[in-house]
């Protein structure tokens, strides 16, 4: 504490600036606004400036600190951003859009940023929530993981403290949908496995993300193939007028970045991120990472080139890849490996590559196009040797999974006024497989139960159409269908919603609609043996299909505190379920690591999901912020058997708090505390039968109790403390990220354990530091 306070003291008499650019445009159209007038506080005085004709502003020689901002145009809504953070390592890029009044009048309606009603995508209308780069960084034990940071939220909990799925209002985490710049990706996350949308450390890169919307329900119609929520991912640009470095060590890296213009002058940009993983280091510390004696080894790289043109329109590259690998060997003693059983040597690599390019086009002021197309591909390999009997590792399982998608997404946008607006688009993937994989039999020869290389296809259309009665009053409605030509499922999806804002501070929504989601890949091509031939018989599975209703409100309190409140029920049918009577259900599956190997399966299973969620937040202003969210909820299914049961992500109620305040030691460093607590009920399992296990030599679970035991109640608390020093052009961050801070266990699984013949229990990660430390210049 010492050496911070004398940092700050020498720092105090000098005055570091820095600059805050950006680009503004209109929110429906998305075309350049120039004249709009910047204006920003700075004491008792008033600094001001106008866009260009490209939209384009900026403001130099700011003092390191805080602001508000105003962004104010004839006929349009003012926009009032407060506590605006200006750092001396790097320029700060705010990109607004501003909302044309549906009267012309020359009075506007300020919006401040406590309005969180607002979204990227002005056709969202309920249960969707930006998240900010400043808030994904700020909550403790978030990781600096847009996943993680989306737990602290109303209505989504983790699967697992060691992964990061995150279950939304009870959904599989299978159900979630990732975008990225337009196009949908797979798994962003390093140890991905094909059917699965988590894992344990994620690829995206936070000093490459810019502002991104969240979605847990009811979502726009230009979003398919997706039941539970989306994340929309935006890349930020590189800085346009000068180059900018960063360095980080911590727990997701050693990283090092650059961004910068191509030429000067120009408006062509760049910005790239490498990462290397430290677990190695946080391993050799003792920290218990869940992998026992193992230790996971990834990297990756994002990057971004923008390429504005005069009159071609605006082109953009991005793309992000990451490898990965562990290998595991476990004996009967090691109780803290989350991921593998006893007496096993295992080897597991992973592999994911994005890469596109997108070209915005402005026909006319009011008209645009956008087209994205990218190749992305995963794959995952699988080796299990056995341990047992003293004898040398032998071969037993061994699979090889990947999955090539050649995807274009592209839409038109016409603004015809500041009423109604019209979106039309197209999504085709293309998708390849190349599936195999190979299980050692009782007579020592390999069996495959899976051997498919061939491809399909996905194709989506979408309409969308907004119309403003008033600016109070907003209709957004539209219609997505999807077709796989695997074997011609074909889904058709109407949505509306309806926002009505009766004042300032009151606003009432909702929103329903049909949304469906095709199976995991490998799901299609698992083979079964019927009348001594090998068969697909779950090749002419079709879509899942889910009908989403949600009821919102919001109460600004006051100016910067904010109640909400939503409602919902969810129906969801045609999920696959076996033939045979079984309690079995495809809405319990894809929180792991493991890939679907069950057969025969048929679209009759169904399930619900209905609850009540509250958030109370105060923004950040005057030093400090709270943010209090609970979701209260029911999730059941009903498999072939037709006994209704809770799913195992019927974990009844989720609350958190996150907090924090900041405190200036002077004129250019801050220390700044950050605390979080999360309370949920336990995640539900099928218990295990005991005496049915030892007598078969492995582990039975009695399932017609299917997901009848509840875990103990789940509870986690972490704090973080960061320390922020600007020099002259370098902004130092130190952080350290208590995790779990009382190291609380927190009940994981159960298992059979064949040597001991019993019954053992698995936890959750304990508490560990997460030690960060970044450099801006």
């Amino acid at each position: 504490m010492r050496l911070i306070l004398f940092f700050a003291l020498l720092s105090s008499s000098i005055t570091y600036s820095q600059t805050i650019q950006g680009a503004i445009a209109d929110k429906q159209s998305k075309s350049p606004i120039p004249g709009v007038l910047v204006e920003v506080a700075v004491g008792d005085s008033m600094i001001r400036t106008l866009s260009n004709d490209d939209g384009y502003y900026r403001i130099e020689n700011l003092p390191v600190g805080r602001y508000s901002i105003q962004f104010s145009y004839t006929n349009y809504k003012t926009i009032s951003l407060s506590n605006i953070s200006v750092i001396s390592g790097k320029e700060l890029e705010l990109a607004i859009e501003l909302e044309e009044n549906i009267v012309q009048i020359n009075e506007v309606v300020i919006t401040h940023n406590a309005d969180k009603r607002k979204s990227i995508n002005e056709m969202l209308t309920v249960s969707t929530r930006t998240i900010s780069i400043e808030e994904a960084g700020r909550y403790a034990g978030s990781r600096q993981d847009f996943a993680k940071v989306a737990q602290n939220y109303a209505g989504v909990s983790g699967a697992n403290d060691a992964r990061n799925d995150i279950i939304i209002r009870g959904n599989s985490p299978t159900g979630v949908l990732w975008r990225m710049e337009g196009i949908d990706i797979p798994s962003p996350n390093h140890f991905s496995t094909l059917g699965t949308t988590g894992g344990p450390v994620s690829m995206l890169n936070l000093n490459n993300l810019s502002n991104s919307d969240f979605m847990t329900s009811a979502w726009s119609a230009d979003y398919g193939n997706a039941l539970s929520g989306v994340f929309d991912l935006q890349l930020r640009n590189g800085n346009t007028k000068k180059r900018e470095y960063l360095g980080q060590i911590g727990f997701n890296g050693f990283e090092l970045g650059l961004e910068g213009p191509f030429a000067k002058g120009k408006k062509a940009s760049y910005i790239v991120n490498y990462r290397y993983s430290t677990l190695a280091l946080i391993k050799a510390i003792g920290i218990n990472l869940g992998t026992g004696a193992a230790v996971p080894y990834y990297q990756d790289v994002t990057f971004k080139v923008d390429l504005p043109t005069k009159k071609a329109g605006r082109f953009s590259l991005f793309g992000i890849g990451g490898i990965s690998s562990i290998k595991f060997e476990t004996d009967s003693t090691d109780q803290n490996n989350l991921y593998f059983g006893e007496n096993i040597r295992s080897n597991i690599r992973s592999k994911t590559g994005i890469i596109g390019i997108s070209h915005r086009y402005f026909f006319n002021e009011k008209t645009f196009s956008k087209l994205v197309i990218a190749v992305s591909s995963t794959k995952d390999q699988t080796e299990i040797d056995s341990l047992t009997n003293n004898t040398a590792p032998m071969r037993y399982y061994g699979s090889s999974n990947q999955q090539t998608k050649y995807s274009l997404n592209y839409k038109v946008n016409h603004k015809f006024n500041a009423k109604n607006t019209l979106t039309v688009g197209v999504i085709y993937d293309y998708i390849q497989f190349n599936l195999t994989d190979s299980v050692k039999n009782n007579l020592g020869a390999y069996n495959r139960s899976k051997d498919y290389r061939n491809g399909t296809s996905l194709i989506q259309t979408y309409v969308l159409y907004q119309h403003r009665f008033t600016d109070k009053l907003t209709l957004n409605a539209g219609y997505h269908n999807q077709h796989l030509l695997l074997n011609n499922s074909h889904s058709d999806e109407p949505r509306i919603g309806l926002k009505y804002q009766l004042t300032d501070k009151h606003t009432f929504s909702v929103g329903s609609g049909l949304h469906s989601q095709m199976q995991f890949v490998t799901s299609y091509f698992e083979e079964e043996e019927i009348n001594g031939e090998k068969v697909l018989s779950n090749k002419q599975m079709d879509f899942t299909k889910s009908f989403q209703n949600v009821i919102g409100y919001d109460w600004f309190i006051q100016r910067n505190l904010r109640l909400k409140t939503e409602i919902y029920y969810q129906y969801i049918y045609d999920v696959p379920v076996q033939v045979q009577s079984s309690s079995y259900s495809m809405l319990n599956a894809g929180d792991g690591f493991g890939s679907l190997s069950e057969t025969g399966l048929v679209n009759k299973g169904t399930g619900q999901n209905y609850g009540i969620e509250l958030t109370l937040e105060k923004v950040y202003t005057r030093g400090y912020y709270i943010l209090f969210t609970s979701s209260i909820f029911e999730s059941t299914y009903k498999g072939s058997d037709r006994i209704e049961r809770g799913t195992t992500f019927n974990t009844n109620y989720v609350f958190n708090l996150a907090a924090g305040n900041e405190l200036r030691l002077g004129k250019k460093s801050l220390l700044r505390f950050d605390a979080q607590v999360t309370f949920a009920g336990g995640r539900r399992e099928t218990p295990i039968d005991l005496e049915a296990s030892i007598a078969a030599g492995k582990e039975v679970r009695d399932q017609t109790k299917a997901f009848s035991v509840q875990n103990s109640p789940y509870f986690k608390a972490n704090f973080k403390l960061t320390y922020e020093l600007n020099l002259r052009k370098i902004t130092n961050h130190f952080s350290i990220d208590l995790q779990n801070l009382t190291n609380h266990k927190n009940k994981y699984t159960q298992s059979y354990n064949p040597s001991i013949q019993q019954i053992v229990t698995t936890y959750q990660t304990g508490f560990y530091p997460n030690v960060t430390y970044k450099i801006l210049f």
